[in-house]
Protein backbone atom coordinates (compact mmCIF):
# COMPACT_ATOMS: atom_id res chain seq x y z
CA UNK A 1 0.00 0.00 0.00
CA UNK A 2 1.26 3.32 -1.26
CA UNK A 3 1.65 6.11 0.93
CA UNK A 4 -0.14 8.10 -1.46
CA UNK A 5 -2.99 5.40 -1.34
CA UNK A 6 -3.55 6.49 2.41
CA UNK A 7 -4.22 4.09 5.14
CA UNK A 8 -7.56 2.66 2.70
CA UNK A 9 -7.62 1.99 -1.33
CA UNK A 10 -9.79 5.10 -2.16
CA UNK A 11 -12.99 4.18 -3.80
CA UNK A 12 -14.02 5.82 -7.39
CA UNK A 13 -17.11 6.91 -6.50
CA UNK A 14 -19.59 8.94 -3.57
CA UNK A 15 -21.51 7.58 -1.33
CA UNK A 16 -23.30 10.76 -1.15
CA UNK A 17 -24.06 11.08 -4.38
CA UNK A 18 -25.68 7.69 -4.51
CA UNK A 19 -28.63 8.13 -1.88
CA UNK A 20 -31.14 10.23 -1.86
CA UNK A 21 -32.28 11.83 2.10
CA UNK A 22 -35.24 13.78 3.22
CA UNK A 23 -37.31 10.96 4.61
CA UNK A 24 -38.85 11.42 7.44
CA UNK A 25 -38.23 10.25 11.10
CA UNK A 26 -40.38 6.22 10.98
CA UNK A 27 -40.08 5.92 7.15
CA UNK A 28 -38.32 2.56 6.05
CA UNK A 29 -35.65 4.82 4.33
CA UNK A 30 -34.80 5.81 7.37
CA UNK A 31 -32.23 3.06 7.30
CA UNK A 32 -29.95 4.63 4.37
CA UNK A 33 -29.30 7.55 7.19
CA UNK A 34 -28.18 4.68 9.40
CA UNK A 35 -25.41 3.43 6.58
CA UNK A 36 -21.49 4.57 8.06
CA UNK A 37 -20.17 5.09 4.21
CA UNK A 38 -17.18 4.05 3.44
CA UNK A 39 -15.71 5.51 0.83
CA UNK A 40 -12.65 3.73 1.32
CA UNK A 41 -11.75 -0.21 2.40
CA UNK A 42 -8.72 -2.29 2.81
CA UNK A 43 -6.76 -4.52 0.73
CA UNK A 44 -5.96 -7.91 1.20
CA UNK A 45 -2.64 -7.13 1.00
CA UNK A 46 -2.74 -4.64 3.89
CA UNK A 47 -1.13 -5.25 7.04
CA UNK A 48 -2.05 -6.29 10.56
CA UNK A 49 -0.91 -2.57 11.62
CA UNK A 50 -2.63 -0.78 8.88
CA UNK A 51 -5.77 -3.01 10.16
CA UNK A 52 -5.31 -2.13 13.58
CA UNK A 53 -4.98 1.67 12.34
CA UNK A 54 -8.19 1.57 10.11
CA UNK A 55 -9.76 -0.07 13.54
CA UNK A 56 -8.48 2.64 14.94
CA UNK A 57 -9.87 5.50 12.88
CA UNK A 58 -13.14 4.05 11.62
CA UNK A 59 -14.00 2.86 15.13
CA UNK A 60 -15.73 -0.29 13.08
CA UNK A 61 -15.58 -3.74 14.30
CA UNK A 62 -15.44 -5.30 11.18
CA UNK A 63 -13.80 -3.79 7.63
CA UNK A 64 -14.93 -4.92 4.17
CA UNK A 65 -12.12 -5.85 2.33
CA UNK A 66 -12.01 -5.48 -1.37
CA UNK A 67 -10.09 -5.87 -4.62
CA UNK A 68 -8.96 -3.42 -7.17
CA UNK A 69 -12.54 -2.15 -8.43
CA UNK A 70 -14.13 -1.54 -4.86
CA UNK A 71 -15.93 -4.91 -5.11
CA UNK A 72 -16.67 -6.91 -1.93
CA UNK A 73 -14.12 -9.60 -1.22
CA UNK A 74 -14.33 -10.49 1.94
CA UNK A 75 -14.00 -8.89 5.91
CA UNK A 76 -11.95 -8.35 8.72
CA UNK A 77 -13.15 -8.31 12.05
CA UNK A 78 -12.11 -7.16 15.42
CA UNK A 79 -11.72 -11.39 16.20
CA UNK A 80 -9.72 -11.58 13.31
CA UNK A 81 -7.06 -8.82 14.75
CA UNK A 82 -6.83 -10.85 17.67
CA UNK A 83 -6.56 -13.98 16.03
CA UNK A 84 -3.11 -12.08 14.61
CA UNK A 85 -2.21 -11.21 17.71
CA UNK A 86 -2.46 -14.45 19.14
CA UNK A 87 -0.47 -16.17 16.54
CA UNK A 88 2.41 -13.37 17.47
CA UNK A 89 1.75 -12.21 13.71
CA UNK A 90 4.64 -9.90 12.79
CA UNK A 91 2.96 -5.78 12.38
CA UNK A 92 3.40 -5.73 8.51
CA UNK A 93 1.98 -9.30 7.91
CA UNK A 94 -1.06 -9.52 5.49
CA UNK A 95 -4.64 -9.66 6.65
CA UNK A 96 -5.37 -12.07 3.33
CA UNK A 97 -4.87 -15.55 5.77
CA UNK A 98 -7.15 -13.65 8.14
CA UNK A 99 -9.97 -12.22 6.60
CA UNK A 100 -13.51 -13.92 6.18
CA UNK A 101 -13.98 -14.15 2.63
CA UNK A 102 -17.88 -15.05 4.08
CA UNK A 103 -19.98 -11.84 4.80
CA UNK A 104 -23.27 -11.07 5.36
CA UNK A 105 -24.40 -8.06 2.73
CA UNK A 106 -27.44 -6.22 1.74
CA UNK A 107 -28.04 -4.66 -1.72
CA UNK A 108 -28.68 -0.71 -1.47
CA UNK A 109 -31.59 -0.73 -3.66
CA UNK A 110 -33.24 -3.33 -1.60
CA UNK A 111 -32.83 -1.23 1.61
CA UNK A 112 -35.93 0.98 0.83
CA UNK A 113 -37.88 -2.84 1.57
CA UNK A 114 -36.18 -3.29 4.60
CA UNK A 115 -37.59 -2.73 8.16
CA UNK A 116 -35.51 -2.07 11.40
CA UNK A 117 -36.61 -5.61 12.54
CA UNK A 118 -35.67 -7.38 9.84
CA UNK A 119 -32.25 -5.35 9.33
CA UNK A 120 -31.54 -6.38 13.04
CA UNK A 121 -32.73 -10.36 11.92
CA UNK A 122 -29.95 -10.32 9.04
CA UNK A 123 -27.27 -8.54 11.05
CA UNK A 124 -28.27 -11.26 13.67
CA UNK A 125 -27.20 -13.61 11.66
CA UNK A 126 -23.91 -12.19 10.92
CA UNK A 127 -21.19 -13.81 13.06
CA UNK A 128 -19.71 -9.80 13.38
CA UNK A 129 -22.46 -8.06 13.87
CA UNK A 130 -22.52 -5.99 10.67
CA UNK A 131 -23.94 -5.82 6.98
CA UNK A 132 -21.66 -4.79 4.43
CA UNK A 133 -24.21 -2.65 2.34
CA UNK A 134 -22.95 -2.64 -1.41
CA UNK A 135 -24.26 -1.92 -4.56
CA UNK A 136 -26.03 -4.05 -7.70
CA UNK A 137 -22.03 -4.82 -8.85
CA UNK A 138 -21.23 -5.41 -5.36
CA UNK A 139 -19.03 -2.44 -5.14
CA UNK A 140 -18.76 -1.61 -0.99
CA UNK A 141 -20.72 1.13 -0.03
CA UNK A 142 -21.01 1.64 3.72
CA UNK A 143 -21.89 -0.52 6.92
CA UNK A 144 -24.81 -1.02 8.99
CA UNK A 145 -24.31 -1.99 12.66
CA UNK A 146 -26.34 -3.95 14.68
CA UNK A 147 -25.93 -0.97 17.72
CA UNK A 148 -26.87 1.52 15.02
CA UNK A 149 -30.59 -0.69 14.26
CA UNK A 150 -31.06 -1.30 18.13
CA UNK A 151 -30.35 2.27 18.86
CA UNK A 152 -32.90 3.67 16.38
CA UNK A 153 -35.25 0.87 17.37
CA UNK A 154 -35.11 2.13 20.96
CA UNK A 155 -35.01 6.04 20.19
CA UNK A 156 -38.45 5.26 17.96
CA UNK A 157 -39.99 3.56 20.80
CA UNK A 158 -39.05 6.71 23.17
CA UNK A 159 -40.62 8.73 20.69
CA UNK A 160 -43.61 6.88 20.40
CA UNK A 161 -43.67 7.00 23.90
CA UNK A 162 -43.57 10.78 23.96
CA UNK A 163 -45.60 11.40 21.67
CA UNK A 164 -48.46 9.47 23.65
CA UNK A 165 -47.72 11.01 26.71
CA UNK A 166 -48.42 14.80 24.55
CA UNK A 167 -51.47 13.51 23.23
CA UNK A 168 -52.50 11.84 27.18
CA UNK A 169 -51.59 15.63 28.54
CA UNK A 170 -54.69 17.12 25.75
CA UNK A 171 -56.78 15.56 28.19
CA UNK A 172 -55.28 17.18 31.28
CA UNK A 173 -55.78 20.63 32.66
CA UNK A 174 -53.86 23.21 30.27
CA UNK A 175 -51.87 24.95 32.44
CA UNK A 176 -50.91 26.70 29.41
CA UNK A 177 -54.15 27.95 29.38
CA UNK A 178 -53.93 31.67 30.05
CA UNK A 179 -57.42 31.83 32.02
CA UNK A 180 -55.74 30.12 34.69
CA UNK A 181 -56.20 31.24 38.21
CA UNK A 182 -52.24 31.33 39.29
CA UNK A 183 -53.80 31.21 42.87
CA UNK A 184 -55.53 27.89 42.37
CA UNK A 185 -52.57 26.23 41.82
CA UNK A 186 -52.32 24.84 44.90
CA UNK A 187 -55.70 23.40 45.19
CA UNK A 188 -56.59 19.43 44.03
CA UNK A 189 -57.23 20.44 40.43
CA UNK A 190 -53.69 21.48 39.89
CA UNK A 191 -52.25 17.97 40.81
CA UNK A 192 -52.83 16.31 37.66
CA UNK A 193 -50.41 19.02 36.07
CA UNK A 194 -47.80 16.71 33.65
CA UNK A 195 -45.03 18.74 34.98
CA UNK A 196 -43.97 16.22 37.72
CA UNK A 197 -40.20 14.97 38.73
CA UNK A 198 -39.58 11.56 37.89
CA UNK A 199 -36.96 10.30 40.54
CA UNK A 200 -36.61 10.30 43.85
CA UNK A 201 -33.60 8.95 46.18
CA UNK A 202 -34.38 5.62 45.63
CA UNK A 203 -32.84 6.42 41.84
CA UNK A 204 -29.42 7.88 43.41
CA UNK A 205 -27.33 4.62 43.36
CA UNK A 206 -24.27 4.94 45.67
CA UNK A 207 -21.93 3.34 48.11
CA UNK A 208 -19.67 6.20 48.18
CA UNK A 209 -19.10 8.13 51.44
CA UNK A 210 -18.99 11.77 50.12
CA UNK A 211 -21.94 10.72 48.12
CA UNK A 212 -24.23 9.53 50.65
CA UNK A 213 -23.31 12.90 52.73
CA UNK A 214 -24.37 15.10 49.42
CA UNK A 215 -27.39 13.15 49.71
CA UNK A 216 -27.79 13.73 53.72
CA UNK A 217 -27.69 17.44 52.84
CA UNK A 218 -29.68 17.81 50.00
CA UNK A 219 -32.62 15.93 52.02
CA UNK A 220 -32.53 18.16 54.69
CA UNK A 221 -32.84 21.34 52.54
CA UNK A 222 -35.49 19.49 50.94
CA UNK A 223 -37.55 20.24 53.51
CA UNK A 224 -37.06 24.02 53.06
CA UNK A 225 -37.69 27.03 50.49
CA UNK A 226 -34.12 27.79 50.37
CA UNK A 227 -32.72 28.20 46.96
CA UNK A 228 -30.27 25.11 46.24
CA UNK A 229 -26.82 24.93 44.15
CA UNK A 230 -25.96 21.83 42.50
CA UNK A 231 -22.48 21.83 41.47
CA UNK A 232 -20.79 19.18 39.33
CA UNK A 233 -19.67 18.07 35.62
CA UNK A 234 -21.57 17.28 33.14
CA UNK A 235 -23.24 13.71 33.64
CA UNK A 236 -22.95 13.46 37.46
CA UNK A 237 -26.66 13.23 37.92
CA UNK A 238 -27.74 17.31 38.79
CA UNK A 239 -30.56 16.85 37.32
CA UNK A 240 -31.50 13.46 39.34
CA UNK A 241 -30.65 15.27 42.37
CA UNK A 242 -33.18 18.45 41.60
CA UNK A 243 -35.71 15.75 41.00
CA UNK A 244 -35.30 14.24 44.37
CA UNK A 245 -35.17 17.34 46.36
CA UNK A 246 -38.82 18.38 45.11
CA UNK A 247 -40.40 15.27 45.55
CA UNK A 248 -38.83 15.13 48.88
CA UNK A 249 -40.42 18.56 49.79
CA UNK A 250 -43.85 19.99 50.43
CA UNK A 251 -44.27 20.89 46.73
CA UNK A 252 -43.85 17.30 45.75
CA UNK A 253 -47.43 17.48 44.06
CA UNK A 254 -46.68 20.64 42.87
CA UNK A 255 -45.54 21.43 39.20
CA UNK A 256 -41.57 20.95 38.48
CA UNK A 257 -40.34 22.76 35.73
CA UNK A 258 -36.97 22.78 34.11
CA UNK A 259 -35.10 25.40 31.92
CA UNK A 260 -31.85 24.87 30.60
CA UNK A 261 -29.82 27.98 30.43
CA UNK A 262 -27.49 27.25 27.72
CA UNK A 263 -30.07 25.60 25.25
CA UNK A 264 -32.36 28.71 24.62
CA UNK A 265 -31.09 31.36 22.23
CA UNK A 266 -30.76 34.61 24.35
CA UNK A 267 -32.86 37.23 22.36
CA UNK A 268 -35.73 34.03 23.84
CA UNK A 269 -35.03 34.09 27.52
CA UNK A 270 -36.99 36.93 28.57
CA UNK A 271 -39.79 35.39 27.11
CA UNK A 272 -39.27 31.90 28.14
CA UNK A 273 -38.71 32.79 31.90
CA UNK A 274 -41.79 35.55 31.93
CA UNK A 275 -43.71 34.99 29.14
CA UNK A 276 -45.08 37.83 27.00
CA UNK A 277 -48.54 39.38 26.18
CA UNK A 278 -50.80 39.18 22.92
CA UNK A 279 -48.93 41.10 20.07
CA UNK A 280 -45.37 41.62 22.33
CA UNK A 281 -43.40 41.22 19.30
CA UNK A 282 -43.18 39.90 15.85
CA UNK A 283 -43.93 36.42 15.57
CA UNK A 284 -45.58 36.27 18.75
CA UNK A 285 -48.33 34.17 19.17
CA UNK A 286 -51.85 36.04 18.85
CA UNK A 287 -52.70 34.37 22.27
CA UNK A 288 -49.68 35.39 24.16
CA UNK A 289 -47.84 33.24 26.29
CA UNK A 290 -47.23 32.10 30.22
CA UNK A 291 -43.80 31.95 31.07
CA UNK A 292 -41.94 29.42 33.35
CA UNK A 293 -42.46 30.92 36.12
CA UNK A 294 -46.34 30.80 36.03
CA UNK A 295 -46.40 27.41 35.49
CA UNK A 296 -43.92 26.89 38.22
CA UNK A 297 -46.04 28.33 40.61
CA UNK A 298 -46.67 26.61 43.71
CA UNK A 299 -43.90 23.83 42.93
CA UNK A 300 -40.10 23.96 41.88
CA UNK A 301 -38.18 25.83 38.69
CA UNK A 302 -34.44 24.27 38.25
CA UNK A 303 -32.65 26.57 36.17
CA UNK A 304 -29.77 24.18 34.68
CA UNK A 305 -26.79 25.66 33.59
CA UNK A 306 -27.06 28.99 34.97
CA UNK A 307 -23.63 29.99 35.02
CA UNK A 308 -24.45 30.11 30.93
CA UNK A 309 -27.50 32.70 31.70
CA UNK A 310 -26.86 36.17 29.61
CA UNK A 311 -26.29 38.82 32.43
CA UNK A 312 -28.77 41.13 31.19
CA UNK A 313 -31.14 38.10 32.48
CA UNK A 314 -29.89 38.32 35.06
CA UNK A 315 -30.74 41.41 37.16
CA UNK A 316 -34.38 40.59 36.75
CA UNK A 317 -34.06 37.02 37.92
CA UNK A 318 -33.00 38.70 40.78
CA UNK A 319 -35.62 41.11 40.96
CA UNK A 320 -38.05 38.01 40.83
CA UNK A 321 -36.24 36.11 43.67
CA UNK A 322 -36.39 39.14 45.68
CA UNK A 323 -39.56 40.81 45.12
CA UNK A 324 -41.81 37.57 44.14
CA UNK A 325 -43.01 38.92 41.04
CA UNK A 326 -42.95 40.56 37.64
CA UNK A 327 -44.01 41.52 33.66
CA UNK A 328 -45.10 39.47 31.11
CA UNK A 329 -43.04 40.74 28.04
CA UNK A 330 -45.60 43.53 26.54
CA UNK A 331 -47.61 43.49 29.92
CA UNK A 332 -48.00 46.13 32.77
CA UNK A 333 -49.53 43.79 35.14
CA UNK A 334 -47.38 42.66 38.08
CA UNK A 335 -47.58 38.34 38.46
CA UNK A 336 -46.91 37.23 41.84
CA UNK A 337 -45.24 33.78 42.00
CA UNK A 338 -44.25 31.31 44.71
CA UNK A 339 -41.38 29.47 43.30
CA UNK A 340 -38.48 27.53 44.90
CA UNK A 341 -35.31 27.72 42.86
CA UNK A 342 -32.93 25.29 41.84
CA UNK A 343 -29.88 25.95 40.23
CA UNK A 344 -27.01 23.80 38.41
CA UNK A 345 -24.32 24.49 37.06
CA UNK A 346 -20.62 22.84 35.49
CA UNK A 347 -18.96 26.07 35.22
CA UNK A 348 -16.90 27.55 38.15
CA UNK A 349 -19.23 30.57 39.26
CA UNK A 350 -16.40 32.55 41.16
CA UNK A 351 -13.81 32.57 37.77
CA UNK A 352 -17.74 34.08 36.00
CA UNK A 353 -17.69 36.74 38.63
CA UNK A 354 -14.41 37.57 38.34
CA UNK A 355 -14.69 38.05 34.54
CA UNK A 356 -18.15 40.34 34.73
CA UNK A 357 -20.25 37.53 33.44
CA UNK A 358 -22.23 36.35 36.28
CA UNK A 359 -23.44 38.59 38.97
CA UNK A 360 -22.19 38.63 42.24
CA UNK A 361 -25.89 39.42 44.07
CA UNK A 362 -27.61 36.73 42.47
CA UNK A 363 -24.46 34.02 43.09
CA UNK A 364 -25.17 34.88 46.86
CA UNK A 365 -29.05 34.98 46.46
CA UNK A 366 -28.73 31.30 44.95
CA UNK A 367 -25.46 29.35 46.81
CA UNK A 368 -27.21 29.45 49.83
CA UNK A 369 -27.54 25.59 49.91
CA UNK A 370 -24.56 24.63 47.80
CA UNK A 371 -24.10 20.84 46.94
CA UNK A 372 -20.87 19.72 45.01
CA UNK A 373 -21.34 16.15 43.09
CA UNK A 374 -18.45 14.59 43.11
CA UNK A 375 -17.37 13.06 39.15
CA UNK A 376 -16.97 9.46 38.70
CA UNK A 377 -13.53 9.12 39.05
CA UNK A 378 -13.82 9.95 43.04
CA UNK A 379 -16.45 7.52 43.02
CA UNK A 380 -14.52 4.26 41.99
CA UNK A 381 -16.88 2.15 43.98
CA UNK A 382 -19.70 3.23 42.20
CA UNK A 383 -18.24 2.07 39.25
CA UNK A 384 -19.47 -1.76 38.60
CA UNK A 385 -22.41 -1.13 40.51
CA UNK A 386 -23.39 1.39 38.26
CA UNK A 387 -22.49 -0.63 35.41
CA UNK A 388 -24.00 -3.74 36.84
CA UNK A 389 -27.63 -1.59 37.65
CA UNK A 390 -27.88 -0.84 33.72
CA UNK A 391 -27.36 -3.73 32.84
CA UNK A 392 -30.70 -4.81 34.39
CA UNK A 393 -32.05 -2.22 33.53
CA UNK A 394 -31.28 -2.16 29.73
CA UNK A 395 -31.71 -6.12 29.08
CA UNK A 396 -35.57 -5.97 28.75
CA UNK A 397 -35.31 -2.52 26.84
CA UNK A 398 -32.35 -3.87 24.68
CA UNK A 399 -34.23 -7.73 24.59
CA UNK A 400 -30.28 -9.17 25.31
CA UNK A 401 -29.32 -11.49 27.91
CA UNK A 402 -26.15 -9.51 29.30
CA UNK A 403 -25.52 -11.57 32.75
CA UNK A 404 -22.43 -9.33 33.35
CA UNK A 405 -18.85 -8.01 32.97
CA UNK A 406 -15.41 -10.45 31.98
CA UNK A 407 -13.17 -9.79 34.88
CA UNK A 408 -10.41 -8.00 32.63
CA UNK A 409 -13.46 -5.34 31.35
CA UNK A 410 -14.19 -4.66 35.43
CA UNK A 411 -10.37 -3.51 35.84
CA UNK A 412 -10.45 -1.21 32.54
CA UNK A 413 -13.87 0.49 33.25
CA UNK A 414 -12.31 0.49 37.24
CA UNK A 415 -9.45 2.25 36.36
CA UNK A 416 -10.85 5.03 33.82
CA UNK A 417 -11.26 8.77 33.93
CA UNK A 418 -14.40 8.59 32.84
CA UNK A 419 -14.70 12.41 31.72
CA UNK A 420 -18.31 12.33 30.77
CA UNK A 421 -18.90 10.58 34.33
CA UNK A 422 -22.35 8.33 34.47
CA UNK A 423 -23.84 8.78 31.20
CA UNK A 424 -20.51 8.44 29.56
CA UNK A 425 -20.53 4.93 31.48
CA UNK A 426 -24.50 4.14 30.87
CA UNK A 427 -23.50 4.42 27.14
CA UNK A 428 -20.42 2.31 26.72
CA UNK A 429 -22.58 -0.31 28.87
CA UNK A 430 -25.57 -0.03 26.82
CA UNK A 431 -22.90 -0.29 23.62
CA UNK A 432 -21.44 -3.48 25.45
CA UNK A 433 -24.96 -4.71 25.40
CA UNK A 434 -25.38 -4.46 22.00
CA UNK A 435 -22.58 -6.36 21.27
CA UNK A 436 -22.14 -9.07 23.64
CA UNK A 437 -26.05 -9.82 23.13
CA UNK A 438 -25.75 -12.67 25.44
CA UNK A 439 -23.34 -13.83 28.28
CA UNK A 440 -20.66 -11.54 29.36
CA UNK A 441 -19.06 -8.15 28.02
CA UNK A 442 -16.05 -8.44 27.16
CA UNK A 443 -13.10 -6.67 25.43
CA UNK A 444 -14.54 -7.18 21.70
CA UNK A 445 -17.54 -5.27 22.93
CA UNK A 446 -16.18 -2.04 24.43
CA UNK A 447 -15.16 1.13 22.03
CA UNK A 448 -12.02 1.25 20.65
CA UNK A 449 -10.79 4.38 22.19
CA UNK A 450 -11.28 2.71 25.71
CA UNK A 451 -9.12 -0.27 24.68
CA UNK A 452 -6.28 2.47 23.28
CA UNK A 453 -6.37 4.44 26.51
CA UNK A 454 -6.12 1.01 28.47
CA UNK A 455 -3.27 0.10 26.52
CA UNK A 456 -1.27 3.15 26.87
CA UNK A 457 -2.05 3.21 31.05
CA UNK A 458 -1.53 -0.97 30.99
CA UNK A 459 0.69 -1.72 27.79
CA UNK A 460 0.26 -5.81 27.14
CA UNK A 461 -1.91 -6.51 30.23
CA UNK A 462 -4.64 -5.60 27.85
CA UNK A 463 -3.36 -7.88 24.75
CA UNK A 464 -3.57 -10.75 27.29
CA UNK A 465 -6.51 -10.50 28.43
CA UNK A 466 -7.70 -10.47 24.80
CA UNK A 467 -5.97 -13.57 24.19
CA UNK A 468 -7.23 -15.66 27.58
CA UNK A 469 -10.79 -13.96 26.37
CA UNK A 470 -10.53 -15.41 22.87
CA UNK A 471 -9.20 -19.08 24.24
CA UNK A 472 -12.07 -19.12 26.77
CA UNK A 473 -14.51 -18.07 23.62
CA UNK A 474 -13.31 -20.80 22.07
CA UNK A 475 -13.67 -23.44 24.13
CA UNK A 476 -16.83 -22.50 25.10
CA UNK A 477 -17.70 -22.78 21.35
CA UNK A 478 -16.14 -25.94 20.83
CA UNK A 479 -17.55 -27.03 24.05
CA UNK A 480 -13.95 -27.58 25.52
CA UNK A 481 -12.44 -29.46 22.41
CA UNK A 482 -8.90 -28.37 22.49
CA UNK A 483 -7.78 -29.49 19.00
CA UNK A 484 -11.09 -27.82 17.15
CA UNK A 485 -10.66 -25.11 19.30
CA UNK A 486 -7.02 -24.41 18.31
CA UNK A 487 -8.29 -24.76 14.79
CA UNK A 488 -11.12 -21.95 15.07
CA UNK A 489 -8.89 -19.50 16.51
CA UNK A 490 -6.27 -20.49 13.30
CA UNK A 491 -3.03 -21.36 15.32
CA UNK A 492 -1.27 -24.83 15.73
CA UNK A 493 -2.02 -27.24 18.59
CA UNK A 494 1.40 -26.71 20.56
CA UNK A 495 0.70 -22.48 20.12
CA UNK A 496 -2.67 -23.41 21.82
CA UNK A 497 -1.42 -25.28 24.79
CA UNK A 498 1.07 -23.12 25.10
CA UNK A 499 -1.41 -20.16 25.78
CA UNK A 500 -3.29 -22.47 27.78
CA UNK A 501 -0.36 -23.30 29.96
CA UNK A 502 0.08 -18.93 29.89
CA UNK A 503 -3.68 -18.52 31.08
CA UNK A 504 -3.85 -21.59 33.68
CA UNK A 505 -6.15 -23.29 32.06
Amino acid sequence: MSCEEGLFAPMSYRYEERIHYGQGVGDKMTLHNMIQPISTFLRATDSLEDAARAMLETRLDVLPVGDDEGRLIGVFSRSSLYRMILEKAPAHSPIREFMKTEAVTTQLDKLSETTFEQMEQIIQNSHVGSSIIIDSDRRIVGVLTKARVVNALVESKNDLREQMEVMMQVEKPDLLDRSLDVGRIGDKAAVNHPYRAVYTWNHIITRDKAMKQCMSLAAKAARRLTPVLLLGESGTGKELFAHAVHNASNRASGPFITVNCASIPEHLLEAEFFGYEPGAFTGADRAGRIGKFELAHGGTLFLDEIGEMPRSLQAKLLRVLEGKDFFRVGGNRPIQTDVRIISATHAPLEDRIREKTFREDLYYRLHIITLTIPPLRQRKNDILLLANTFIKQLNPILDTNVTGIEEAVQKVLYHHDWPGNIRQLRNVVERGMIMAEQGKISFADLPEEMLQKATEIHGKTVVHAAEKMEIERALRETNGNKAKAARLLGISRSVFYEKLKKYNH
